[in-house]
């Protein structure tokens, strides 16, 4: 069965054994997924633009993310939708989403290298004792 994802409009063949994440995954497509397929994220969502009726509907599993908007607009979880015919699988969402997507940086980080003036407790008595020390004297 030949499995056309958009808009790469890459063509590729898959079994029924793998998910369309892993089969995108193989063919260097990337789809975002940070639960790797278990299912949890549902980050992978992808939209089956033809051929619905060679993809198995969404499982417990995948309902309980998703809802019921599949039915609206054709979005489903790549990790658990498998093929067992032609499929046209749109990416754009991915697409923009990647493209989109900013580093959140935290923290801050400068080139410049201070040295730290640091004190441990046990040396911050010790300042303390010798300023009683001085103030008896």
């Amino acid at each position: 069965m030949k499995i056309k994802f958009l808009p790469q409009n890459i063509e590729v063949e898959g079994t029924p054994d793998k998910s369309l994440l892993q089969i995108a995954t193989e063919n260097h497509l990337e789809i975002r997924s940070i639960c790797k397929g278990v299912p949890s994220c549902a980050e992978c969502r992808v939209r089956i633009q033809e051929g619905e009726a060679n993809i198995l509907p969404p499982n417990k599993a995948e309902l309980s993310l998703i809802g019921t908007s599949h039915f609206i607009d054709g979005r489903r979880l790549s990790c658990q939708v498998r093929c067992f015919g032609d499929v046209t699988v749109d990416l754009t969402e991915q697409v923009e989403r990647a493209e989109n997507q900013t580093k959140k940086i935290r923290g801050f980080r400068t080139n410049k290298q201070i040295e730290s003036k640091a004190v441990n407790d046990t040396m911050l008595l010790n300042e303390k004792a010798e300023e009683k020390d001085k103030s008896k004297s």
